[in-house]
């Protein structure tokens, strides 16, 4: 007999009782069904997925919980510091009712840029860029905040949100990778 790790019942090992996710870790079929999720993107498609309760291994497409929304993206010449000859990309994100919210991000206008941009659709897509939650920064409970950093100054620096910031592209592109958006 074999026990679940979460239960602690007991099942044959070779039983249809078990379910064994990508990360090899293994789970009772109760205790599954209790870890899976079903959501559907903001364009209308449903996803079911499970993060592993021992180490987080992602199992199928994570949606997040961000409110209905839109996405809109635009070109100015205007630079990034430390992108001097490139214009910039200015993303906003707005979700009206509740949960209501409207902000502002910027990314450098090359091909890394580019790259990261259609990234952050996808995540968009996918409710992964805002969650519900509690701000950091001001304290407020149950409203959006950030759940994929972006920066929202053109210059500033990393203690503004802002560029030059050569380790950004970096760091974002693995933070999206940690929800599967690759």
């Amino acid at each position: 007999m074999e026990e679940c790790p979460i239960c602690c019942n007991e099942y044959e090992p070779k039983s249809s009782l078990w379910v064994e996710l990508t990360c090899s870790h293994k789970l009772c079929t109760s205790c599954h069904s209790k870890i899976q999720t079903t959501r559907t993107t903001m364009s209308g498609e449903t996803h079911t997925f499970s993060k592993c309760p021992f180490c987080q291994a992602l199992t199928g497409i994570e949606i997040g919980t961000c409110p209905d929304g839109r996405m809109t993206v635009r070109e100015h010449r205007s630079r990034c510091a430390g992108f001097e000859g490139v214009g910039t990309i200015q993303i906003n994100y707005s979700v009206q009712g509740q949960y209501s919210l409207n902000r502002t991000a910027f990314l450098p206008n090359n091909a890394e840029g580019q790259r990261v941009l259609n990234l952050l659709r996808t995540a968009w897509d996918r409710r992964l860029c805002f969650a519900i939650g509690t701000s950091v920064t001001t304290g407020a409970r149950n409203v959006p905040v950030w759940n994929v950093h972006h920066k929202t100054a053109m210059f500033g620096g990393v203690s503004c949100h802002g560029y030059p910031d050569p380790r950004y592209f970096e760091r974002v592109t693995n933070e999206l990778k940690s929800f599967g958006v690759e």
